[in-house]
């Protein structure tokens, strides 16, 4: 379970210093032509992956999932 945390955790870091790959990846390939995501999704993108970081650090420190 530790391992899924840390993993976790590593695609939240992801998502805040490169949030406009979780976009690309979701729906840049849908899209035609030259297309970015927008200023207040890569905003919300980055406050998502902050708040995911913070709890995922506080679930793997508190010891809440070790077998």
């Amino acid at each position: 379970m530790v391992v899924f945390i840390i993993l976790f955790i590593i695609f939240a870091i992801l998502n805040i210093v490169y949030p406009s790959f979780g976009w690309y990846m979701r729906y840049g390939w849908m899209v035609k032509g030259e297309s970015e995501p927008s200023e207040a999704y890569l905003i919300m993108s980055r406050i998502g992956g902050i708040v995911a970081l913070i709890f995922l650090t506080i679930v793997l420190f508190s010891g809440a999932f070790t077998l």
